[in-house]
């Protein structure tokens, strides 16, 4: 055997044992690497949505809502003119807008229609333009309808005094009517009087502003002037003397009518003998319902008030009610509030409570809705609300 030989015999030994060193490496490492393995790339987390249970919530006790109307009586519209009343009107438009003489008449009648709502809505702005118109169209009644516009505030606030530059050419075609309105005008503008003081029970006999005027106008007819005079005598207590003017204007007044037929109602009543000390409070406070309500007599809150300080005097909780009431809303400048007056008259304070009073008290004397009416055409009158 050989150098050679030998040499291969030596290093086969050596190979066996890498070889199986080898083996022995691969069994143990590979098996690991296989159940091991590379550690895949994670997966994004996905959460089912849970379903949830609807929250039940206690209801809360809650009592129903009770709406009570503002008005129990239904809203009533105004009418619509009717096909016949349409129809004179466009006439009456026609008339009005051309160029015969009857334009400032035709004019003339539409404002009054639109003052009084005669058939149409009520619109005393739309009065006072067909009464230009008509004075435009040389009618002169029509200084009558410009005077009572700035008398009672057609178109914006009252301006009485402005009145007159219409009144003084009115006097020379239309003079009875025109007294009237300027008597109006300085009624307007006279300061409020004040209640008289001291413990006088008779009636009141304090003449009114510019009474003049007003006789001059009664004089000549004038049936306005006639119905405030006898205001005027029903309320200082001159019966007798009411009941002639207001009988003397009854023929072209159905106010005036009326108003005669309460104060005969009241002429048959027989006089109250004076009252004694222990019934004074109780007429005194009367004399200042009477007042208050209008009840037979012109409505005169600063009487009112006067006769209500004189049942307080005589020891009448009722008045003294009343008064710390009515004094109880000033307006911003001191003065009484007109508006809540009127509404306290309808209040029964015989009580501590306040209660509304029961209907049916005496019929109220009127005046004529605007002096210019008994110029409406009775046809036109019998269509006013």
């Amino acid at each position: 055997m050989g150098p050679e030989s030998t040499a291969r015999s030596d290093a086969q030994p050596a190979r066996r044992l890498r070889y199986a060193l080898a083996s022995l490496l691969f069994t143990a490492v590979v098996p690991l690497a296989l159940a091991t393995g590379p550690v895949p790339a994670a997966a994004p987390i996905r959460a089912e949505p849970m379903e949830a249970a609807p929250i039940e919530a206690a209801p809360l006790h809650a009592d129903p809502i009770e709406v009570t109307p503002l008005h129990q009586a239904p809203i009533r519209l105004p009418d619509a003119p009717d096909a016949a009343v349409l129809a004179e009107l466009d006439a009456l438009r026609r008339v009005a807008t051309g160029r015969t003489r009857a334009a400032g008449q035709a004019a003339w009648q539409l404002g009054l229609i639109h003052l009084h709502g005669a058939g149409v809505p009520q619109d005393s702005g739309e009065a006072q333009k067909w009464f230009e118109r008509a004075h435009q169209q040389n009618a002169g009644i029509a200084l009558a309808g410009l005077a009572w516009c700035e008398i009672d505030g057609c178109q914006g606030p009252a301006n009485p005094a402005a009145a007159r530059q219409w009144l003084a050419p009115l006097r020379r075609t239309h003079l009875p009517r025109a007294q009237y309105l300027e008597w109006l005008v300085a009624a307007r503008l006279a300061p409020l009087r004040l209640a008289r003081p001291g413990l006088d029970t008779d009636a009141i006999d304090e003449p009114l502003p510019a009474r003049a005027l007003l006789q001059r106008s009664a004089r000549a007819g004038d049936v306005h002037a006639l119905i405030e005079l006898g205001m005027e005598s029903v309320a200082a207590g001159r019966d007798t003397e009411a009941l002639q003017y207001f009988r003397a204007a009854a023929p072209k007044s159905a106010v005036a009518g009326t108003n005669a037929a309460i104060v005969a109602d009241q002429l048959q009543i027989p006089r109250k003998p004076q009252p004694d000390a222990s019934r004074l409070p109780l007429e005194l406070l009367n004399q200042a319902r009477r007042h208050h309500r209008g009840e037979g007599t012109p409505v005169n809150y600063t009487e009112a008030i006067r006769y209500y300080r004189l049942a307080e005097a005589q020891g009448s909780a009722e008045a003294r009610r009343m008064l710390a009431l009515i004094f109880s809303r000033p307006l911003v400048n001191g003065g009484l509030d007109v508006a809540w007056i009127k509404q306290l008259g309808e209040l029964d304070l015989s009580q501590e409570t306040p209660s509304r009073r029961a209907g049916g008290g005496q019929r109220q004397l009127q005046r004529e809705a605007t002096p210019l009416i008994d110029f409406l055409p009775e046809a036109w009158r019998n269509r006013m609300p």
